[in-house]
């Protein structure tokens, strides 16, 4: 029995080394980035979880018990490399990665209609952006200029008020000085008789 499982574990971590090696041999030799990371995805994927069940059942047959760790790394290779190599993929054809030429883009039409919305969305954004700074700048100086009115309004009141004062206090001078000027008339013609 224990030949059998010995045997079992020595041909998984044989196909799991053919299916890297697969997968180096297809990031080497394929045409473009798309098919590149669909083998190295795809391939890798498989060879490292054969790899890593092949650890599994090795521990387990030894002796040294079940290691749920590298069953959550199986796991997370599962959940993970798709997704990437998915993503890879996305963000090479929306940056305009081309196709090898034996491919036929199908998507071309519906990537340059996304393209031409996506445009006409930006645009009206930035005209909404540019309108929004604009009446903003236009309320910043209505303001400015409501300020400077009320300055300029305050300050008239003030000129108002001190030109008022003054011509209380000059005639009050003037009013004194008369009054001066008329007892010193008094005091004369008093003197004089």
């Amino acid at each position: 029995m224990n030949v059998i499982i010995e045997v079992i574990i020595s041909v998984m971590i044989l196909i799991a080394a053919l299916l890297s090696i697969l997968a180096a041999i297809g990031v080497i030799r394929l045409p473009d980035v798309y098919t590149r990371t669909h083998a190295a995805g795809i391939s890798n994927t498989f060879g490292v979880s054969l790899l890593l069940f092949a650890t599994v059942g090795y521990f387990f047959h030894s002796g040294e018990g079940f290691n749920a760790r590298v069953i959550l790394a199986i796991l997370f290779i599962y959940l993970t490399t798709p997704i990437a190599s998915h993503l890879i993929n996305r963000a090479a054809y929306d940056t305009g990665v081309p196709l090898a030429i034996r491919i036929r883009d199908q998507l071309r039409s519906v990537k340059k209609d996304d393209i031409k919305q996506r445009k006409n969305i930006i645009i009206k954004q930035e005209q909404l952006e540019r309108e929004r700074q604009e009446r903003e700048e236009l309320e910043e100086q209505l303001d400015w200029e409501l300020r400077d009115e009320k300055v300029e309004e305050r300050e008239e009141q003030e000129d108002v008020a001190r030109e008022q004062e003054e011509t209380l206090i000059e005639r009050e001078s003037d009013d004194s000085e008369q009054e001066i000027i008329e007892l010193d008339e008094e005091n004369n013609t008093d003197k004089k008789e």
